[in-house]
C-alpha cells in the first residue's frame, strides 16, 4: 500500500509544482519525472499482482454517513494499471515535441502537465477504488482533466465546443451513475463496492435490472458506445494529437473497466443481460466502423473506429456474462480474457495511430485527407507507424489486433455445450463481427493510400518534413508492443490471466485451461505470420540491392500526361463512393458543390462529408424543443400572474395524487 500512496504523492506534487513559475522546459520535465516516479511505484504493487499475489488493500476511517474508505488493487485493477500510466508517459513525453510552439509562447504549458498527472492520478483512485465515494471522485477527476486537455486551443469556438459537448455528455453519464449507486447504497446500508456485489448477488429482479441498465448507459457514455458516441470524434477532432490518443486508448477505457468490475459483482448475471450486452455491442461495433468509411477528417475516422473497438471488447464480455449465466465456465474464461485483451491491444494501435496523425497535422497543418497525399516519401518513419497501426486495427496477423479478435470469435463459434438457438445467434456475431473486420481494412485501407501514397495534392505548402524524435520515440515504442503482443500473445494472456480468475471465481471449477490452445494457436500463427512478413521484406531489398533500376522512358506523343498527377489520383471520397452509397440509410453523406458553367468558368468544387446521423437528431430535437417553448410562451402568456398561481396549483394536486396512489389516503 505504501507504494500506491507514494505514486499519489508523486502526481500531486508534481501536478503542483508544475504550476510553479519556472521554465517551460523544467515544467515538463517535473511532469515528466513525477509521472516516471509514479509508474515505478504503480508496477512496483501491480508486477506481483499480476504473477498471483494477493490484492493490495487499505482501509482509512470516515465520519458518518461516509464510514471506511476503502482501497484494494486485485488482479483486475492491476491488469488496467500497468499499462494506463506508462502510456500517460509516453502521451507527455510526446507532448514535448507537438507542443514545441508553446514553448516560446506566453502560454503556461506547466498546467497542461498538470492536467496529465492528474489524469494518471484519477487512474490510480479509480481502478483502486473499493468505495463509491473514491470511485466517484477518481471519475469526477478523470473527466475534468480529460475537459480541460480537449481545449487546450481554447481560442477556437471549434474546439469550445467539442469541449462543451463532451463535458456535458460525461455528466449526463454521471447523473446515470450517482442514480445507480444511490439504489445500491438503499439496498446495502454501505458505500462499499463490496456491499453493493452482496445485494446484486441476492437480488435478482426489476431493481437489479435498473441498476444494470443504468450502469450501461454511465459506462457507455463513457466508453462512447454507440448512440452514445456523439462526443467522440467531435472531441478526438478538437484536441491536441497526445490528449486524442490518450482519451481513445487509456482515459476511456475506465468505463470498460468498471463496466467488468459490475458484472463481476453481480455474480450471475440474468441471462438477458449477456444477450443485451452483446447487441449493444455488436450494434456500436458495426455502426463505428460504418461511419469510419466516408469521414475525411484523419482523426474523426480513428475517433469513430474506437467506437467499433469498444463494440469489439464488449461482444467479449457478453459472451463471458452469457458463460456466467449458463454456469459455463470456458465461455467465461474465452469471453472475459478476450474483451480484456482486445482492450489492452487497442490501446496500443490506437494511441500509435493518433500520434502518426498528429505528426501528420504538425507536419502539413492539417489532417483533412482530401488534401493530403505522397507522405510516404517525406515522412517515412510516420508513413511505417500508421502502416503499422492500420494492419493491427485491421485485425490482420502477425500484429495484436488479430489475437484479441481470434480469442472473441473462439468464443463466438464455441464447442460448449449449449442450446442450439444460442449457437446460431453466436455464429450470426461471429460473421457481423467478420463483416466489422472487412470494412475496418477498407477504412484504414483508404486512410493510409490516400494520406501516404500517391502525389502531393496541395503544391502550395512547402513539402513537410519528417517530425522530430520527441513524437517518433512513443510512436516506436507503441510500435513495439503492438508487434510483441502479435508474435508473442502469451504476454498479452499472462496479463489477463489474473482477471479472468476472478471472473471464474463464483464458479464451482475453474476453466483457465482452456486458454491454452488458443494461445499456442496464436503463437504458432504470430511466429509463422511474422517469418514471412520478415521474408518478403527481406527479397524486396535484396531486389532494390541487386536489380538496378532501367531509365524511364515515355512516349513521344503523351497527349499533355507523361505522368500521373494528384488530379487523377482517387481522393477518400470516390475510393469509398460505392460503399457508402450502399449504406446510405445509415451513413448520412452531405453533399456540398459548385458547378463550373460557362465557356471560362470561375472556381468549382464539389465537397462530400459523412455527418453523424444521431447527433444531427439531437440537434434537431433540441431546436424543435426550444421552439415549440418559445411558442408555448406566447400562448400562455407567461407574464401575467394567474398563469403562475394555475401552475403552482396544478402541481400541488399533482403530489398529492402521487401520495394517494403510493401510501393511501392522507390521515
Amino acid at each position: 500500500m505504501a507504494a500506491l500512496n507514494a505514486a499519489v504523492f508523486f502526481l500531486l506534487v508534481g501536478a503542483a509544482a508544475c504550476l510553479l513559475p519556472l521554465r517551460k522546459t523544467t515544467q515538463a520535465g517535473i511532469g515528466l519525472v513525477s509521472q516516471a516516479l509514479a509508474t515505478g511505484a504503480v508496477w512496483y504493487v501491480a508486477v506481483p499482482i499480476l504473477a498471483g499475489s494477493a490484492p493490495v488493500v487499505g482501509e482509512l476511517a470516515w465520519a458518518y454517513p461516509v464510514g471506511t474508505l476503502r482501497v484494494r488493487l486485485d488482479a483486475l485493477g492491476a491488469f488496467f494499471l500497468i499499462w494506463s500510466l506508462p502510456m500517460t508517459l509516453l502521451g507527455g513525453l510526446y507532448a514535448v515535441g507537438y507542443l514545441k510552439p508553446y514553448f516560446r509562447s506566453t502560454r503556461h504549458l506547466g498546467l497542461h502537465y498538470a492536467l496529465l498527472n492528474l489524469t494518471s492520478l484519477s487512474f490510480v483512485v479509480v481502478y483502486t477504488a473499493d468505495h463509491a465515494l473514491i470511485f466517484l471522485l477518481g471519475w469526477e477527476t478523470a473527466a475534468l482533466a480529460a475537459w480541460l486537455l480537449v481545449i487546450w486551443d481554447y481560442t477556437n469556438q471549434k474546439v469550445r465546443f467539442a469541449g462543451f459537448n463532451y463535458l456535458v455528455s460525461t455528466h449526463i453519464g454521471l447523473i446515470f451513475l450517482v442514480a445507480a449507486f444511490m439504489v445500491l447504497y438503499t439496498h446495502s446500508g454501505s458505500w462499499d463496492l463490496g456491499s453493493f456485489g452482496q445485494w446484486l448477488r441476492a437480488s435478482a429482479g426489476s431493481e437489479r435490472n435498473l441498476v444494470f441498465l443504468l450502469l450501461i448507459a454511465s459506462f457507455g457514455l463513457k466508453s462512447a458506445f454507440f448512440p452514445f458516441h456523439s462526443w467522440l470524434p467531435r472531441a478526438h477532432a478538437a484536441a491536441p494529437a497526445h490528449v486524442s490518443a490518450l482519451m481513445s486508448g487509456v482515459i476511456h477505457k475506465a468505463g470498460l473497466y468498471a463496466l467488468v468490475r459490475f458484472i463481476f459483482l453481480i455474480g450471475k448475471p440474468d441471462e438477458w443481460m449477456g444477450w443485451f450486452l452483446i447487441g449493444f455491442s455488436v450494434l456500436s461495433a458495426v455502426v463505428g466502423a460504418l461511419y469510419t468509411v466516408g469521414q475525411r477528417d484523419l482523426k474523426r475516422l480513428l475517433g469513430y473506429s474506437s467506437t467499433e473497438n469498444v463494440g469489439i471488447a464488449g461482444i467479449g464480455f457478453g459472451v463471458g456474462c452469457l458463460g456466467l449465466s449458463w454456469g459455463n465456465a470456458s465461455l467465461v474464461a474465452i469471453g472475459f480474457a478476450g474483451g480484456l485483451l482486445h482492450v489492452l491491444n487497442h490501446a496500443f494501435f490506437k494511441c500509435q495511430l493518433f500520434y502518426a496523425a498528429g505528426a501528420v497535422y504538425q507536419a502539413t497543418h492539417t489532417v483533412d485527407m482530401e488534401r493530403l497525399g505522397g507522405l510516404s516519401r517525406l515522412m517515412p518513419w510516420t508513413s511505417l507507424s500508421f502502416l503499422l497501426g492500420g494492419v493491427a486495427i485491421a485485425a490482420l496477423p502477425p500484429l495484436n489486433g488479430f489475437a484479441s479478435e481470434f480469442v472473441i470469435y473462439s468464443g463466438l463459434f464455441t464447442e460448449a455445450p449449449i442450446r442450439a438457438g444460442a449457437k446460431v445467434v453466436l455464429c450470426a456475431v461471429g460473421a457481423l463481427l467478420a463483416f466489422v473486420g472487412a470494412i475496418s481494412a477498407l477504412s484504414i485501407t483508404r486512410a493510409f493510400g490516400v494520406v501516404f501514397l500517391g502525389t502531393r495534392r496541395d503544391h502550395g505548402a512547402p513539402p513537410p518534413t519528417e517530425v522530430s524524435r520527441w513524437m517518433l520515440a512513443p510512436m516506436g515504442i507503441h510500435a513495439v508492443g503492438v508487434i510483441a503482443l502479435g508474435v508473442l500473445p502469451l504476454l498479452g494472456f499472462k496479463l489477463v490471466q489474473g482477471s479472468t480468475i476472478i471472473a471464474l471465481g463464483s464458479l464451482p471449477r475453474s476453466a483457465i485451461h482452456v486458454l491454452t490452445p488458443i494461445a499456442t494457436t496464436l503463437t504458432w500463427i504470430g511466429m509463422v505470420s511474422g517469418a514471412l512478413v520478415l521474408a518478403i521484406e527481406l527479397l524486396i531489398w535484396l531486389r532494390s540491392r541487386t536489380i538496378s533500376r532501367p531509365t524511364a522512358t515515355h512516349v513521344t506523343w503523351g497527349c499533355g500526361y507523361p505522368a500521373t498527377n494528384s488530379r487523377m489520383q482517387y481522393t477518400g471520397s470516390s475510393f469509398s463512393a460505392d460503399f457508402s452509397a450502399r449504406f446510405r440509410s445509415v451513413m448520412t453523406m452531405l453533399r456540398r458543390q459548385k458547378a463550373p458553367t460557362g465557356y471560362f468558368p470561375d472556381e468549382s468544387y464539389l465537397i462530400t462529408d459523412c455527418v453523424d446521423a444521431v447527433e444531427r437528431r439531437i440537434f434537431s430535437v433540441i431546436n424543435h424543443g426550444d421552439a415549440s417553448a418559445g411558442e408555448l410562451s406566447d400562448r400562455l402568456h407567461e407574464d401575467d400572474p394567474r398563469v403562475a398561481f394555475a401552475v403552482a396549483l396544478l402541481g400541488i394536486v399533482v403530489i398529492a395524487a402521487v401520495l394517494v396512489l403510493t401510501s393511501g389516503p392522507l390521515p
